[in-house]
């Protein structure tokens, strides 16, 4: 493949594996951005400067320790961020970018002179897949250049016969990696759905392709029979990362994930039993119940065909508005009311309402789109209504999009979002259960809906320690028998107690008491619930 071409006429600072080390002692440990900012400079003279590879490879290995710890610091900075990105996110995830191809880069200049050494393959495909990591923590696609070099990469292996020679990897932990399991990895990774993956379970779900990769082989010929889950299956020769979908071709390669679909099973088996998930070689941050869901959505993605859809989308061509934040939801389905606390109201509003009764027998609805101010709300942070475009649908959820070069507010995974489709006056809940930025520049957004029509109330808990503290918005949405959804209600985040009893006003039940936790996203907690009066 192609190596980046050297311009020798600025020398780095260092041009052997002891001045590298020399060097990384002078960086600035309390400032890693600008460590970051001085590694990706001399890497990038580094890739021009024409040298033996062997030393290259060995200035890289001395380097790379500290780029790896950069680059954990670096992705706080705009990992796991609503969507597009401000300016200094991006700036950060831009910088990561950088240095991750810089170091790429470098590996590839390996290539033509340590032929049949199979480490500076693995490392460039391992620097790979941690650049395409940050991608998905940054909420942006990969490239289709990305891709296609991986695939490049493992085919060059491949004919070369060392796609399982064995590599010592700090990064893979005490046991030796190859090749194809930096490989698989990557494909790992992305066929775990990473958008829909909290910040936490996207990190273990990567661990776990990283340490289970070698369970996985890869070959010219489909394992199982015809009839089967089709397996997981790529072509070499384009563009794209590995899927369900069947491909032909002698370029196509089939992943046989039947070992590492008995490991999955049995771990499951035991958490389900109580074990604990260290125990199982999960990670000792890993927790349950999360941990537990994570390994069996994961098992369906990599072992069983994928995510399931309960009903089949459709395309569509219409529009949609859509407002994110519980206080803006609960603002637009309570008529453009501004929220206030219950039984409150000043002299001027008390006044206002006598003489509408009076004179009209009712009380004026009032719009107030400058509500926020009275409410201490900064109306760029919890958004305002947007048109978003409809690309298809289902009965569950639809699939929209929006430019970034013109969107007023930020979206991101879990967020509570209000929907009005085109043609409805009524508007539903949904929650985004993924969004990214495609190579196309728009964000592409999954909101599954929520069933039922959501009724806005004002909620306040009785606990002793918190009797005193004001209402806040909350929904309750009814039971839906046709799609074995019990009642529930959706509450603050961080609101939900098992057995917590809360005051309802506004709603058709003064007082509930709460159950099971149904869901949790980035700014809600839902829950079912019983009527106690």
């Amino acid at each position: 493949m192609n190596t980046p071409e050297t311009r020798p006429e600025q020398r780095p600072l260092f041009m052997s594996a002891t001045e590298c080390n020399a060097w990384l002692a002078t960086l600035p440990a309390s400032q890693p951005a600008q460590a970051q900012a001085q590694c990706i400079r001399q890497l990038n003279l580094l890739n021009r400067q024409a040298m033996d590879a062997n030393e290259r490879l060995a200035i890289l290995e001395t380097l790379r320790s500290m780029v790896l710890q950069l680059q954990i610091e670096a992705a706080r900075r705009f990992a796991h961020r609503p969507l597009p990105l401000s300016a200094t996110e991006r700036e950060a995830f831009d910088a990561s970018r950088s240095l991750w191809l810089a170091l790429f880069s470098g590996y590839l200049c390996c290539l033509d002179g340590t032929e049949g050494d199979a480490k500076p393959t693995q490392r460039a495909l391992a620097t790979l897949a941690d650049a395409l990591l940050d991608t998905y923590r940054a909420g942006h696609t990969p490239t289709a250049e990305q891709w296609r070099q991986a695939h490049t990469l493992y085919t060059v292996a491949e004919r070369a016969g060392f796609t399982a020679h064995e590599v010592v990897d700090p990064r893979a932990g005490k046991h030796a990696t190859t090749v194809r399991n930096a490989y698989v990895e990557l494909l790992l990774v992305q066929a775990a759905s990473p958008y829909e993956l909290p910040a936490r379970q996207l990190l273990w779900a990567s661990r776990w392709a990283r340490r289970w990769s070698g369970k996985v082989t890869i070959s010219a010929e489909r394992p199982g029979k015809e009839g089967q889950i089709c397996p997981l299956c790529l072509d070499l020769g384009s563009a794209e990362p590995a899927s369900f979908k069947r491909c032909d071709g002698v370029r196509v390669r089939w992943l046989d994930t039947s070992e590492l679909r008995a490991s999955l099973k049995k771990r499951t088996h035991l958490l389900e039993q109580g074990a604990a998930p260290a125990t199982l070689q999960l990670g000792e941050d890993c927790q349950q119940p999360a941990c537990g869901l994570l390994l069996r959505q994961v098992y369906q993605r990599w072992c069983k065909g994928g995510a399931t859809r309960g009903q089949e989308r459709h395309a569509v061509d219409g529009r949609c508005e859509l407002v994110g934040g519980m206080e803006a939801v609960h603002y637009y389905l309570s008529g453009r009311k501004p929220f206030r606390q219950p039984g409150h109201a000043s002299d001027d509003t008390l006044r206002r309402e006598r003489d509408e009764i009076a004179t009209f027998g009712r009380i004026a609805p009032i719009h107030e789109e400058n509500f926020t101010r009275e409410q201490g709300y900064q109306i760029d942070e919890w958004r305002v209504v947007e048109e978003w475009q409809l690309k298809d649908e289902s009965a569950a959820g639809i699939h929209v999009t929006h430019a970034t070069s013109n969107i007023a507010a930020r979206v991101g995974h879990g967020q509570l979002v209000g929907i009005r489709l085109q043609g409805s006056q009524a508007m539903q809940i949904g929650v985004m259960r993924w969004a990214n930025i495609g190579n196309d520049d728009q964000i592409h957004a999954g909101i599954l809906v929520t069933p039922g029509r959501p009724e806005p109330v004002a909620i306040r808990s009785t606990d002793a320690d918190t009797a005193r503290e004001p209402y806040r918005q909350a929904f309750l949405l009814p039971a839906v028998a046709a799609l074995n959804c019990a009642a529930s209600v959706i509450l603050p985040t961080g609101w939900y107690k098992l057995g917590r009893i809360l005051d309802i006003a506004g709603g058709n039940c003064r007082q509930i008491r709460l159950l099971q936790l149904a869901s949790h996203g980035m700014d809600f907690d839902q829950a079912g619930y019983e009527v106690l009066s």
